[in-house]
């Protein structure tokens, strides 16, 4: 039998199972929604700073620690201070972009309040979007500051003028910095703006000063340096930041000027050919001429560059327009000139003078040793002779023998040229011409140490075979009286043979026998 129902009832009826199927599956899309899934943390402690007493000028240094408590790595870390934050904060550069889960890092705002008063600023430390509770936090930040005492940068020039230079050579200027306050003083940074874009004539080396206190009447200096390639007038400003509250920029006007070099110029007075050991070299440098018209060669600048192992041969003087060295043993030498004209520019080269000390001898034989006081003796026997005799050995007591037991030409016969008993040798025999087969011997005896202190020192004999070094031995000394039997030389029995030399190497007691 058919119900009569109002008009509209069945509507009602029929909406809510409806309803309650969508409230249904509504809570199964909560349960489902990706925010209940697990998630990486960003937590910041504190979460607000307020300071005070914290002096003007300083660096004070306000640290917030990031934390993940959460099982996921957190991700895209990023930390800013909001446009609204007062210039006295900045933010220290140097945290991670990634927190692991667990894990602490820290995030660094410095401030340095000008002037005594209250500034604020807000510190936004940001991650990845899905981070919990949230991927963005603000923590204000407030400072109280005190006035605890100034830097206060002083003395330092009002301009900079290089002095002349020559082209392409290099000039430095110290530019000091003090700091006259009672608290420490710190260089922010250190630039040279010149005045032409892209001039860099003129640079400064910033390094050492720049982020380090300077205490109280404490001083460093900056390094500016003029390096001109051209002839140009070079500009700029040197300009240092700094906390001085009263001068955070100084600004000092810079100028160089270069001028052309003079010339420096040396020569051999009496040539490079046939330089022989004990021979003078005379080297004049008054050949040099000026690079700018009306200018004088003023001064000179000598250096010895190079020069042969065992040498002790240094030049005359180091100033004077023409110089002597006299040389000791064989081997190449070399002098540098660099010249001044009367305005204080230095020529941009040296001028340079080499020259080869080669023995004219068929047989030459040199000893020296390192110590500066020991005494040592060359000996050049014949024949298989003894030492310290005069029949067979050539030594500081028998320096030129002449006729019999040794040969009637003298060319054939050793000659020691100089004894020297103080220090480093040289001591040099030669023979001209030795006889065809002649044999010699080559000793070094330790006469005297001469010194309370170490005994100890190398010998080093070299021998020279038609101008041309054919051996060097060396041997160490641990004390005085003592012979080293060091070579064994047989001559050709042709003029212009290799000579045939052995090592002997034997090193005995030997008292002074006298």
């Amino acid at each position: 039998m058919p119900v009569s129902v109002p008009e509209g009832l069945p509507v009602r009826i029929c909406l809510l199972p409806a309803l309650l199927a969508l409230t249904v599956l509504a809570g199964c899309r909560c349960a489902a929604d990706p925010l209940a899934r697990p998630r990486p943390g960003l937590r910041v402690t504190p979460e607000h700073a307020d300071l005070a007493g914290v002096a003007v000028a300083q660096d004070t240094r306000i640290a917030f620690l990031v934390r993940n408590d959460r099982t996921l790595t957190l991700r895209e870390l990023a930390a800013e201070l909001s446009e609204d934050s007062d210039p006295a904060f900045r933010l220290e550069e140097g945290f991670p972009d990634e927190v692991l889960p667990g894990q602490l890092v820290e995030i660094v705002v410095l401030v340095r309040p000008r002037v005594v008063s209250q500034i604020a600023a807000t510190l936004v430390v940001s991650a990845q979007e899905d981070a919990a509770p949230r991927s963005r936090v603000e923590v204000p930040i407030t400072v109280s500051s005190i006035d605890a005492g100034m830097p206060d940068i002083c003395e330092v020039p009002e301009s900079i003028e290089f002095d002349r230079i020559g082209r392409d050579d290099v000039a430095r200027s110290p530019i000091p910095v003090k700091n006259c306050g009672i608290r420490d003083l710190i260089i922010d940074e250190v630039v040279f703006e010149p005045a032409l874009v892209d001039d860099l004539a003129i640079r400064v080396n910033p390094s050492g000063p720049v982020g380090f206190p300077i205490g109280p009447d404490g001083e460093i200096a900056l390094d500016l340096v003029f390096a001109p390639g051209d002839l140009e007038r070079h500009c700029g400003e040197l300009v240092i930041r700094s906390n001085d509250p009263d001068e955070p920029e100084v600004r000092m006007p810079a100028c160089g000027q270069a001028a052309e070099c003079p010339i420096a110029c040396a020569e051999l007075v009496d040539g490079a050919a046939d330089i022989e050991p004990f021979d003078t070299a005379r080297i004049d440098g008054r050949c040099s001429t000026p690079g700018t018209p009306d200018t004088l060669i003023e001064a000179y600048e000598w250096t010895q560059s190079i020069r042969p192992d065992g040498s002790t041969a240094v030049l005359s003087s180091t100033t004077a327009d023409r110089v002597e060295l006299e040389t000791d043993v064989p081997g190449e030498y070399c002098a540098l000139l660099h010249v001044y004209d009367n305005t204080g520019v230095r020529s941009c080269d040296p001028a340079e003078v080499c020259f080869n000390v080669v023995p004219t001898e068929d047989l030459h034989i040199q000893l020296v040793w390192d110590h500066p006081r020991a005494d040592l003796d060359l000996h050049v026997t014949r024949d298989d002779g003894a030492p310290f005799n005069h029949d067979t050995d050539v030594y500081f007591s028998n320096r030129e023998p002449v006729g019999a037991p040794w040969s009637d030409d003298p060319e054939q016969n050793p000659r020691l040229d100089v004894d020297d008993d103080n220090g480093y040798g040289p001591e040099n025999t030669n023979v001209i011409h030795p006889a065809p087969s002649a044999r010699f011997t080559v000793w070094a005896h330790y006469w005297r140490a001469q010194t309370d202190g170490d005994p100890r020192t190398t010998a080093t004999i070299r021998v020279f075979v038609y101008g041309q070094q054919v051996i060097e031995v060396a041997r160490t000394f641990e004390g005085d009286e003592q012979l080293w039997e060091a070579l064994d030389i047989d001559w050709p029995a042709i003029q212009g043979a290799p000579a045939d030399i052995s090592l002997v190497g034997q090193l005995t007691p030997f008292p002074r026998p006298f």
